[in-house]
């Protein structure tokens, strides 16, 4: 096992106004942990940004981080959503 400074991890920069879907979420972190042997980090932005931005970092074996970006990046867009397209800012509440 590889000790924890060299274990691979999945840092995501979560924009301010966009929450997660719990469900969603536990299945990334699933698939990190079970596929990966990675760990998950979710840090807020403080600036706004347009969608969540997911950075490998640690020591993730070469071939592998191909494989982990296009099986990572869907469930990323899953796990993660904003209700901006609503307009709720624009009406009175």
């Amino acid at each position: 096992m590889l000790p924890a400074a060299l274990r691979p991890v999945l840092l995501v920069i979560v924009p301010p106004d966009w929450e997660a879907d719990p469900a969603a979420l536990a299945e990334l972190r699933r698939c990190l942990s079970d596929e990966y042997g990675a760990r998950l980090h979710l840090r807020q932005a403080q600036a706004p940004m347009k969608a969540p931005l997911p950075l490998f970092c640690g020591h993730w074996p070469a071939g592998l981080t191909r494989h982990a970006r296009r099986d990572v990046h869907p469930r990323v867009d899953q796990a993660f959503f904003t209700l901006d397209w609503l307009g709720l800012e624009d009406s009175a509440v």
